[in-house]
Formats: structure tokens, C-alpha cells, sequence
């Protein structure tokens, strides 16, 4: 019997030392698990991206230096350049034209010079001239600290609804 015991005794052995073995290839299997997972983790959000959708990453880096290279190459000068403004006088005489349109159009002439709420109140509009109309320019008000940005006009001949004589105000880029 002890032959028995002994070789029962060498089974129970061979069982834990089995049952430890896997134990600790859990741990490690967990351990390793655990690690792989901390050092995805540390990875920047750049190198992730890179990894796992490289067309995006690399099609991002292409836009971005797109968009530098456009702003590079199209410098030259820093300051904003506008249109020669041709000093207007007053008592003399002038075009209409709208320089923002194309085509025919009219341009509202206003009872108050800058009134933004004019241009949807149809009681704040003295007439509407037809681009090409002759005028006359007979006062000037400075607005939004431009000097002289709107100039009170009035309309030599009846054209459109606006009668002879009739005065109003328009921005001054209205005039040629």
C-alpha cells in the first residue's frame, strides 16, 4: 500500500505542479496582454493613425503641404491692395455704375447716407437710378472713419423712377 500512497501522492504532485504551470501561463499570457496594451497607449495619436489608416496620414500630410506651399508660393506683397479711388468733387458731374454687379442694374439712392436698414425699407429709398445715370455731386458724409464715403447726388434727368432733381445718397464708389 504505500507503493499506493506514494505513486497516489506523485499524481497529486504532478497535478499542482500541472495547475501551477498553467496559472502562471495565465499570468504571463495577461502580463504580456497588459504590456502590449500600456505601449499602445503611449503611442502619440499621429503614430496610431500612421499604423492603422496610413491613407488618411499620408494623405493629411499632403493636404497640409498643399495648402503651405499655396501660402508660400502666392505671397508677394503683404498690403491689401485697392482700386484707385478718383477724387470726387462737388457741383460736378457723374456716372452711376455698380462696381459689385454685373450686368443691368439699379443702385438705391437713400434719404439717410449709411442707413443699412434702407436697403430692406422701401420709405428710406429716394429712387432707384439705373447704372449709367447722370448725376451731380452736392454734399459728401464721412462714415465708418473713411472720409467722405457717401456723397448726396442728385439725378439731372428722369430716368427709371427717380425724377429730375431728386437727391439722395450713395457710396462714393458709385461714381465714375
Amino acid at each position: 500500500m504505500s507503493e499506493d500512497k506514494s505513486n497516489d501522492v506523485v499524481e497529486n504532485i504532478k497535478e499542482t505542479v500541472e495547475e501551477v504551470v498553467d496559472d502562471v501561463k495565465e499570468t504571463v499570457e495577461e502580463a504580456v496582454e497588459a504590456v502590449e496594451d500600456a505601449v499602445d497607449n503611449a503611442k502619440p495619436a499621429l503614430i496610431k493613425l500612421k499604423e492603422e489608416n496610413p491613407k488618411v496620414f499620408y494623405g493629411g500630410i499632403a493636404g497640409i503641404v498643399v495648402v503651405l506651399g499655396f501660402i508660400f508660393l502666392s505671397g508677394g506683397s503683404s498690403s491689401v491692395k485697392q482700386h484707385a479711388q478718383a477724387a470726387i468733387s462737388i457741383g460736378q458731374s457723374y456716372t452711376l455704375k455698380a462696381p459689385n454687379s454685373v450686368g443691368e442694374s439699379t443702385l438705391k439712392i437713400l434719404k439717410v447716407p449709411g442707413s443699412m436698414t434702407s436697403f430692406d425699407n422701401p420709405e428710406d429709398v429716394v429712387c432707384k437710378a439705373p447704372v449709367g445715370a447722370s448725376v451731380v455731386a452736392r454734399d459728401f458724409k464721412d462714415a465708418f472713419g473713411k472720409k467722405q464715403l457717401f456723397v448726396q447726388v442728385e439725378i439731372l434727368q428722369e430716368i427709371g423712377d427717380c425724377r429730375q432733381g431728386a437727391k439722395g445718397w450713395t457710396l462714393k464708389n458709385n461714381l465714375k
